[in-house]
């Protein structure tokens, strides 16, 4: 009796390896996750009105402000701006130019809330100096939470104090 024919060894070998390839490749996607439809959106990026980094629709002419994904209303005609596959795993899955990691890096906000004049990280990292070298309105320190190191001029001379020396009551115009 003979072994078994060398075109017969090489043929098993193959079958071997495609089914081995393929048991990973389900491996891979039972742990990761199949790739839904959606999944296969393509994020394209578009300038908002204000020239900062904004979310462009399936329309390919609606351009979303970063902070409208994901807040449970479809801006998109398509609903793209409220699938899984941008909220589901916020802010990991969301495209990574839109958001602003505050200085601990467990926070984060959307790019269209950094240098609004509200403290939104809670330690001001998306209204410091650095991040915010222009101060639209008054720079002082102030004595809200909320604020940072600069408040809106309309809120000068208003009859509250908003900066800790008064000068928003007595120097701001």
């Amino acid at each position: 009796m003979t072994g078994p024919t060398r075109k017969c060894l090489v043929t098993s070998c193959v079958a071997f390896f495609v089914l081995g390839a393929a048991a990973i490749v389900i491996a891979v996607g039972i742990t990761f996750g199949i790739p839904t439809r959606s999944a296969s959106w393509t994020y394209h990026q578009c300038e908002t009105a204000s020239q900062q980094p904004g979310f462009l629709c399936g329309d390919r002419t609606t351009c979303l402000l970063p902070s409208l994904l994901c807040d449970g209303k479809m801006d998109c005609s398509d609903g793209r701006d409220e699938s899984a596959t941008y909220c589901g795993q916020v802010p990991n899955s969301l495209p990574q130019n839109l958001i602003f990691k505050c200085a601990g890096q467990k926070t984060w906000v959307y790019v269209d809330r950094v240098c609004d004049m509200r403290n939104d990280c809670g330690d001001c990292s998306d209204e410091s100096v650095s991040q915010c070298p222009e101060c639209s309105g008054w720079r002082c320190d102030t004595v809200f939470f909320a604020d940072c190191a600069c408040i809106p001029r309309s809120r000068c001379r208003n009859g509250v104090q908003d900066c800790a020396d008064w000068s928003d009551e007595t120097l701001c115009d």
